[in-house]
């Protein structure tokens, strides 16, 4: 299944990293989550997020030492977690634990079509609707069928368990609870479209956003019955936000063989709202996010759109714990809104960190910003957002150094 050299690579770097989880400070940084997740008054958690867009700047591909493209996947990832101790000063919690992944067919909606104007990497594209009328209703949900391939999931395992055996331990990934159906359908029906839908013919942009949610809301509850969910209430990534370590997940009456929708996070967004009305998102979105986050123990809302003036629809979504802070937001307004009730999980601008010169001080000093105004909050720092750091990854540890020191001064 895998070369020995192959092997024996991976293993010396898992070697390492159960080194590293074996380290006293991973239980102080346990608590810090466990705390704050529970709303507990702590020390402000700062977390970098390394965004899949960059990972090759900080482990290039001529830094992989292994040959099989699985293999090498792993590599990247047990050398982005040994980089992510040794080079960087944040809260990230690192376990003794490989994950294999589960094999999930889900459901099927008619896929977006863009037009880019180059194709030779990131940039700009144009959306083509793919749902020109309202009789393309039916075209929407292409099959609705979700189910495990229980077969291709065992196969993961194997190969899990002949590479890691008696180093980590292997476990079986979560599968996916956030959803953001609105920022689907503005790619498959087109922004200008679904502006003009929501006020020309409400009734049928209101049954488009129905299906997609209900269709979401089955296979979940599909998955549920198939056993197929995991626990994901420890060192995952919460959503968009800090890391899920909650003692209050999973719920009571848990049988560790069959894991509920109530044992775990969940999680919605709405990105291309940005400019949606509180009383349009109120009757087209709100609705729909109540019902899903109802399925779930805690929950977590928003990533790039501000909250601050539809937080009052927020406070309505069953669970809700934890709520993204972007840059769109007034830092101010937002903490008034959130009080004392909510993680305020900011998430500094995804540019900051990605210009050709960086300017430190000018960064940061909107970083103190931010923390004075949000003064009394259960504030967190996620670095998540950086799309490029240009080949200079020392940034990324002079940003964290700096940033949590600013986290301790602000803390309470």
């Amino acid at each position: 299944m895998i070369s020995q050299a192959d092997k024996d690579i991976l293993r010396e770097l898992a070697r390492r990293v159960r080194e590293i989880a074996a380290d006293p400070r991973q239980e102080e940084r346990k608590r810090l989550w466990y705390r704050i997740n529970k709303l507990e008054r702590c020390r402000i958690p700062v977390l970098l997020r390394p965004n899949n867009l960059y990972t090759k700047e900080i482990v290039p591909d001529g830094a992989l030492e292994t040959t099989d493209p699985k293999a090498r996947g792993y590599e990247r990832d047990l050398r982005l977690c040994i980089w992510q101790w040794e080079a960087i000063d944040d809260d990230k919690v690192c376990e003794p634990v490989v994950e294999y992944t589960t094999v999930v067919r889900w459901p099927e909606w008619i896929p977006a079509k863009k037009s880019r104007p180059r194709t030779d990497g990131l940039g700009a594209y144009h959306v083509v609707p793919v749902i020109e009328k309202e009789s393309d209703i039916d075209k929407i949900i292409v099959d609705n069928e979700c189910a495990v391939d229980w077969d291709a999931t065992a196969k993961n395992k194997a190969w899990v368990e002949e590479v890691f055996e008696g180093i980590l331990e292997p476990r079986r990934g979560p599968v996916g609870t956030g959803m953001s159906p609105f920022d689907y359908v503005c790619e498959a029906r087109g922004m200008d479209n679904v502006f003009t839908d929501m006020y020309e013919r409400p009734d049928w942009f209101e049954e488009v956003m129905r299906r997609l949610y209900d269709s979401r809301i089955r296979a979940m509850k599909a998955l549920q019955d198939q056993k197929a969910l995991v626990l994901n209430n420890t060192y995952q990534d919460c959503f968009n936000g800090g890391l899920a370590y909650s003692d209050e997940l999973p719920a009571d009456g848990f049988d560790p063989d069959h894991v509920r929708l109530k044992d775990l996070w969940g999680a919605t967004a709405a990105q291309a709202a940005v400019s949606v009305s509180p009383k349009m998102h109120e009757r087209f979105i709100t609705p729909f996010d109540r019902e899903y986050h109802a399925l779930f123990g805690l929950t977590a809302v928003a990533c790039c759109e501000p909250v601050d003036r539809k937080m009052h629809l927020h406070r309505s979504l069953p669970g809700l714990r934890r709520v993204s802070i972007c840059i769109w937001n007034d830092f101010a307004r937002a903490a008034e809104e959130l009080g004392t009730d909510y993680i305020y999980s900011y998430k500094p601008a995804a540019a900051l960190l990605s210009r050709p010169e960086w300017d430190a001080d000018a960064d940061l000093a909107q970083l103190q910003e931010v923390l004075e105004k949000a003064k009394g909050c259960h504030v967190e720092i996620i670095n998540h957002e950086t799309v490029t750091v240009l080949g200079k990854v020392k940034r990324l540890a002079e940003w964290c150094k700096r940033a949590k020191r600013l986290a301790i001064e602000h803390s309470p």
